[in-house]
């Protein structure tokens, strides 16, 4: 792939800027383009490693090594590049930031860019290298990328490991060699004090050292995951990218890679070394523990070893419910966004409700496979908390049954042996999921991405008279056609056909206007063609014959079955369905080209657009909506088309560029642009304007894939065959109905020059600065979550009462399984019960053998069925709380869709689809998925630190309160630090949207890319996108971290504080209630932070409540359905007449009027013909019929009933329309015929006849402009037999396609210019639809 060059100057401000992109602006291809520093810019990194090649691999992490690194005096940007080892793995590098945030001053300014050794470009050369090496060792089909993930990760796995053996011995150290020393010290109190405190000091710093390295473990894990996340999703865009056609993936398949199976890569990365973790902590404490206590102590490990499976089980199960569960998600997420994207249509047919319906009862669906999916994750968060306590039960009823003697310093020891094991049990589902997730991705990842490569097939021509030779060229957008299988035709699931050729942009599955045939053969057979550099080539046939197809060809999106293709020169590409970036004018034409003012003007002038930019608010620099939903469809073309003309190339490849323009605008094009800038030019234009063809040097016709005629202009007619026929028909056609020839006078020049209309729809001037464009930057909230929000959410979920009662459960459930612990101590207390003084075996360090206790039945009794009594309160709480959690968000998505979908049309224009498609989809995963989790585990660990301070603080009131004192200091501390998660994790959050506007943007444009060489900044682009929210991600990971470790630090005191009080003895508590709180205070540190940090965690994934919330406030309804006592006559309308009554209207507020008092009466079933130039406010009559816009002056009325005293779905379910921009639906043809399925059978195949619709009143917008004159003519037929009886409004760029209309109304300027018969118009003097009809007439003769 051939790199760009790059020009870098400098500018005032400091920065550097590319004179490759626009001088102007940062602003290029629709996407941000920020300015790079020299002080503060990845760029100056690459520079320093390319000035230093002698640079080892391991450069950088040796420097990492050292324990303590000087501050340099030439400092990285990024400040982890200069963190030493602790630094490094107490992540103190990130301090400063943290600060920052504590003063309120963080935000995206001054945050640090990602490391240039953790950046997506680095990483992925770096992927790319392995994996070829894989291949090359083991050939592609054997080659595995599991292999090359672990390859990738090895030396930092090895570091993992290494910290998990360090974490492993210090969670047994501190219980094994001090616990037992310091409770025989407190029966020993006359020994030298020190060694008392010394031990306390131990026991305090081996706690900190398992601390940190647990903090170690996760900080190299979570850097190597976004390394290798990085690497991915750049590795797999930089392959999808090459193609110049998705033949081999759908579009669903592509999106779904990047939104999901990058993440289970990932955490394949993050979570998949934790598996080595809980095998060593299994090993440490099972070997400690049957040290201490004798080979019994097997059965808790056995006990461990039984939940181990059931937790690997659960989870196995759970990824299971998860894909039945994405599947119904994926439905509905696509069913959202077909209709968030066809908006506009389904509002004038009055769909929301039906696809309301239809979207919520997907919903429900999902929702009872996601309460499956909570329900078992639920269970492992209810078994990860009673495991301790489980395998204490069994273990201690299994050694007193087998009448082993149990000591209290004994028992507590293996206690708190066994304690670090339910960290396993909490990590093993990470780490199953992890691996599981990862290996389906991986499989996925090889398939779409590594075991296909785009076949090029092009050859390039030395000869450079001949720009485009095809030799018996058999294509299709199939690898192979086998035909007919069986007698049948085996139709295929997923038909490709490309993105320029379709309408509306839809899915890469969709059928094509080439495809629709019922055959599997070629889609071109045997062409033969040579095209003479200089040449225009003109290329006619009728719809679906293969004409769009052989651009498709020439530009190598096909499948070369046999034959050759070849081309000399540079291309240029026109589709046939403009693609348009969200972004400038200006930029959708430069494409990053170097901005040549002088150049520029000619080509806005060729194309038609001069005057379309002066009535734009912001001229060049107004933002074009997604999708371009603020320009009209010949604007859309026109931009297009200039963009192509600005790219000064050799061959210019042209589908057919006229279709959505009128004649006066063709016609201009066809002289300025075809015929003199690009006179010496290399030109295929594709067009079902025959009137052109004339001027072709040469013209070819297509039929059913094939060129069945080819020659000039005369000498095809004098042959008098198919081409003939259809340019006589053509004739005919212009000239039916025109009473005399109408030339052009210097009055008619003034009424055209008066059709410059101002610009339909949303081309209005918002304001006078260019911050107001029309899609403004997503608002981000600040601060902590809002009390609202919570309140909200548990409204959602079933109100204060419900919630209490899961609270409840929750508390009991704790309780007990901390009861089974004071249990055992009151147990072991009571000795050998035979003593006549019971104070004195309590508080006694040996009360006697426990085996001797004639109650010992009673105890074991208790013992067990506590246990059993908390493993039923576990599960109820699981299938409570699961119905709780998934009916919040149910709720909140039901609502959502209402407030949404009954929003009008200016809300949809001005936010973009991307941003509401995150609510539906990510959002809702993260309050589907992620929150119940979260919210369990950080109320249940709440729990169990608050009850264990408790019982701790029955050893003296003075530990109360010092550890209230400690804990509150911490929760200040972290109530403080959160303001700069909050910042890293709403940037996060946001980063997402333009990266995924990105990849929806390559997709749908890829041929046109390729044609234009900006693959290199389209990647640069995904890159430095990738890098953002990269950066945003591990920012976010890494200050969890920094504040959960200091917390756990700090909290570490309270084990410290408790061990002084015992060695003091300042406690008076019986010796078993000192061994028990000694043991359970051990628990608190890594609970208490663990809480804090998943707390912070809820209130992170609550940031999608937020969201949703804050959608909600803002989505103003338009108006009612339906008014109450307000309903329609009986039949109306009867007759369908039409009546404006000096109607104004206006799309915006603070928007000029785009329809100046209209006055006119359409009569009841008359065919009304609506002309003028591009934008002049035809559509906008539509739009305003629909009440899609209300009124800002005025009225208009039907049979006499004024529209807005009307609720819309009772206005617009009596109307019919053909859009401009018609829209598929995925599903098969007769879904998008009748989606609710409200028809037979016979009325379907009916209205395949006859396209028939039975409505009253009939809005026909343009709706043949891309079809040949024959279709056309069938449709204008089928028009006149089928709509008889109705009113029938047609809006026409095709002036001869309406003479045959009752009346002709002409716009210009939002005005009627012209409204009467079509032939009195003709004859009336300075009538401006005679001069356009003269324009067509003359253009086509």
């Amino acid at each position: 792939m051939a790199r760009r060059r790059i020009y870098w100057v400098p500018r005032s401000s400091g920065g550097l800027v590319n004179l490759g992109l626009d001088v102007d602006d940062d602003m290029v291809s629709g996407l941000s383009y920020k300015t790079i520093t020299v002080e503060d810019g990845p760029w100056r990194q690459q520079v320093r490693e390319r000035e230093a090649p002698g640079r080892g691999k391991y450069d950088a992490a040796w420097k990492t090594m050292i324990p303590f690194r000087p501050k340099p005096k030439f400092p990285e940007p990024q400040p982890l590049d200069d963190a030493g080892l602790f630094s490094y793995l107490m992540l103190s590098w990130l301090s400063p930031l943290m600060f920052r945030g504590l003063r309120r001053s963080l935000d995206e300014n001054n945050i640090p860019q990602l490391s240039v050794h953790d950046a997506a470009d680095k990483n992925a050369k770096r992927l790319h290298l392995l994996w070829e090496e894989e291949v090359s060792r083991h050939g592609i089909d054997k080659a595995s990328v599991l292999r090359v993930m672990l390859r990738f990760q090895r030396t930092r796995l090895i570091f993992d490991t290494i910290m998990s053996c360090c974490f492993s011995i210090t969670s047994v150290l501190g219980p094994v060699l001090v616990i037992p020393k310091i409770l025989e010290y407190t029966e020993n109190p006359s020994r030298d004090v020190a060694y008392g405190v010394g031990l306390c000091l131990a026991l305090f710093f081996t706690e900190c050292v398992k601390s940190l390295s647990m903090c170690s473990c996760w900080v190299i894990n979570q850097r190597t995951g976004i390394r290798f996340r990085a690497a991915v999703f750049s590795f797999a865009f930089e392959k999808l990218i090459q193609f110049k056609s998705l033949t081999h993936i759908t579009m669903g398949e592509a999106i779904s890679f990047f939104t999901s199976d990058i993440n289970y890569l990932y955490e394949g990365v993050y979570y998949g070394p934790l598996a080595v973790l809980t095998c060593l902590l299994l090993i440490s404490c099972s070997i400690t523990s049957c040290i201490i206590i004798g080979p019994t102590a097997l059965m808790a490990v056995l006990c461990y070893l039984l939940i181990l499976p059931l937790q690997i089980f659960l989870t196995r199960k759970l990824l299971e419910s998860q894909n039945h569960t994405s599947e119904v998600s994926d439905q509905r997420i696509r069913v959202t966004s077909e209709v968030l994207t066809s908006i506009k249509l389904i509002k004038m047919y009055t769909w929301e409700k039906p696809f309301t319906k239809v979207i919520k009862d997907l919903r429900k669906k999902e929702t009872k496979l996601l309460e499956r999916c909570g329900f078992i994750q639920s269970l492992t968060t209810v078994i990860l908390f009673l495991a301790p306590s489980l395998a204490v039960v069994f273990l201690f009823l299994t050694h007193t049954g087998l009448r082993s003697k149990l000591t209290i310093s004994a028992a507590f020891t293996t206690v708190a042996t066994l304690s670090p094991m339910r960290l396993s049990v909490f990590l093993a589902p990470f780490a199953v999921k992890g691996l599981t997730n990862s290996r389906s991705a991986a499989d996925r990842f090889k398939k779409f991405f590594l075991q296909e490569n785009p076949v090029i097939y092009v050859k390039a021509l030395e000869d450079p008279s001949k720009p485009v030779v095809l030799e018996e060229a058999t294509l299709s957008w199939r690898k192979t056609c086998p035909g007919i299988v069986n007698g049948a035709l085996e139709l295929e699931k997923d038909k490709y056909t490309p993105e320029e050729t379709t309408r509306a942009q839809p899915p890469l599955g969709g059928l094509g206007p080439e495809d629709h045939g019922n055959t599997r053969d070629p889609e071109l057979h045997k062409i033969n063609l040579v095209v003479s550099k200089g040449t225009m080539l003109g290329v006619c046939g009728n719809t679906g014959s293969g004409k769009s197809s052989l651009l498709s060809a020439i530009l190598g999106q096909m499948h070369l079955l046999e034959g050759s293709v070849g081309v000399h020169g540079s291309l240029a590409y026109v589709p046939q369905q403009a693609w348009i970036i969200k972004g400038s004018v200006r930029e959708n034409i430069l494409m990053g080209s170097q901005y040549d003012k002088a150049w520029y003007l000619q080509v806005l002038h060729c194309c038609s657009l001069s005057h379309d930019l002066e009535i734009l608010p912001f001229g060049d620099k107004t933002e074009i909506g997604e999708r371009g939903i603020n320009l009209s469809g010949g604007q859309k073309q026109r931009i297009s088309l200039a963009r192509a003309i600005y790219s000064d190339r050799e061959l210019y490849l042209l589908d057919d560029p006229l279709s959505a323009v009128d004649a006066h605008v063709g016609k201009h094009i066809f002289e300025e642009c075809f015929k003199k800038v690009l006179r010496r030019k290399t030109v295929v234009l594709v067009t079902h304007q025959l009137q052109y063809l004339e001027f072709c040097d040469q013209i070819i016709l297509f039929e059913d894939g094939k060129i069945c005629e080819k020659g000039i202009h005369s000498e095809l007619i004098q042959k008098r065959g198919r081409y003939a026929q259809l340019i006589q028909n053509m004739h005919g056609k212009a000239t039916q109905g025109v009473l005399q020839r109408v030339t052009k006078t210097e009055e008619e020049l003034q009424l055209e020059g008066q059709a410059q209309t101002t610009c339909q729809e949303e081309l209005l001037n918002e304001n006078a600065v260019l911050e107001n464009q029309l899609t403004q930057k997503e608002k981000m909230e600040e601060g902590s979550l809002k009390w609202r929000v919570y309140h909200h959410y548990i409204q959602a979920g079933g109100g204060y009462l419900i919630c209490g009662l899961v609270f409840f459960l929750m508390l009991m459930m704790v309780f007990f399984v901390l009861f089974n612990f004071w249990w055992l101590s009151y147990w072991l207390g009571q000795g050998s019960g035979n003593n006549s003084s019971q104070e004195s075996n309590w508080t006694a360090a040996d009360p006697g053998d426990i085996l001797d206790n004639p109650q010992l039945p009673f105890y074991q009794l208790v013992f067990g069925l506590s246990s059993l009594f908390t493993i039923f309160l576990g599960i109820c709480l699981s299938v409570v709380f699961t119905k709780v959690m998934g009916k919040a968000p149910t709720t909140l998505h039901n609502k959502l869709f209402n407030k949404v979908s009954h929003c009008p049309m200016r809300f949809f224009d001005t936010t973009p689809t991307g941003r509401l498609l995150n609510c539906f989809a990510g959002d809702m995963d993260e309050l589907d998925q992620f929150l119940p989790i979260v919210v369990e585990q950080s109320v249940l660990l709440s729990l169990v630190v608050i009850i264990i301070l408790f019982i701790i603080s029955f050893l003296s009131p003075y530990i109360l309160l010092i550890g209230v004192i400690i804990f509150s200091a911490c929760l200040i501390y972290f109530r403080v630090f959160k303001r700069a998660i909050n910042v890293f994790k709403r940037l996060k959050n946001y980063s997402c949207s333009p990266l995924f506007s990105h990849i929806l943007t390559t997709l749908q444009g890829l041929s046109s890319i390729h044609v234009y060489g900006k693959t290199e900044e389209f990647i640069n682009e995904f890159k430095k996108l990738t890098d953002v929210q990269n950066n945003y991600l591990l920012m976010f990971l890494s200050s969890m971290r920094w504040v959960a470790l200091r917390l756990e630090l700090m909290t570490n005191l309270v084990t410290l504080v408790v061990a002084l009080f015992l060695v003091f003895g300042f406690s008076s508590a019986p010796y078993s209630y000192k061994a028990m709180a000694l043991s359970l205070v051990l628990q608190v540190a890594s609970n208490f932070q663990a809480s804090v940090r998943i707390s912070s965690e809820t209130e992170a994934y609550l940031t999608a409540a937020e969201r949703i919330l804050q959608y909600m406030k803002m989505c103003v309804p338009e108006a009612p359905l339906h008014i109450e006592g307000a309903n329609c006559p009986h039949g109306w309308p009867q007759h369908g007449e039409i009546t404006f009554q000096d109607y104004q209207m206006k799309y915006r507020d603070n928007t000029p009027i785009v329809l100046h008092g209209l006055s006119l009466t359409i009569h009841g079933q008359e065919v009304v013909g609506i002309v003028g130039r591009t934008g002049s406010g035809k559509s906008s009559l539509g739009v305003a019929l629909f009440r899609l816009v209300e009124p800002a002056g005025g009225r208009i009325l039907i049979d006499g009933v004024d529209i807005c005293s009307l609720g819309l779905e009772d206005l617009r379910s009596k109307f019919s329309v053909i859009p401009q921009d018609p829209v598929l639906l995925s599903g098969t043809i007769r879904f998008n015929l009748d989606p609710f399925d409200r028809c037979t059978d016979e009325q379907i195949w009916d209205a395949l006849e006859r396209t028939f619709l039975n409505k009253m009143i009939i809005l026909i917008d343009e709706a043949t402009a891309s079809l040949d004159l024959e279709t056309d003519i069938l449709i204008q037929h089928t028009i006149r037999e089928s709509f008889r009886g109705c009113t029938v409004l047609i809006i026409a760029h095709r002036v001869t396609t309406i003479l045959n209309c009752d009346r002709i109304l002409v716009m210009g300027n939002g005005k009627v210019v012209e409204f009467d018969k079509p032939e009195v118009l003709q004859k009336k003097p300075g009538s401006m639809f005679a001069a356009l009809l003269a324009t067509a007439s003359t253009s086509m003769s």
